[in-house]
């Protein structure tokens, strides 16, 4: 699974759940609670779908570790 490089918008990091695959995109939003993608403007145009990037990055490296240790128990 590729990481995603974060948005730098108004001093904080951001990503788009557009960037993601389908499916990452699903089995992140079934993870998270919906108050937490947020709707950005910057410089007139709308980001919608962001999610900071700590958020991101924890569910990441949750989800990474779980899929390891899936691949391993197949083995």
């Amino acid at each position: 699974m590729t990481k995603l490089i974060p948005i730098f918008i108004n001093g904080g990091k951001w990503i788009q759940l557009s960037q993601l695959s389908k499916e990452q995109s699903a089995k992140l939003k079934s993870w998270l609670p919906v108050s937490c993608l947020k709707k950005i403007i910057f410089q007139g145009m709308e980001f919608s779908d962001c999610l900071d990037f700590e958020t991101y990055e924890y569910w990441f490296r949750t989800n990474q570790v779980s899929e390891q240790k899936q691949a391993l128990l197949d083995f």
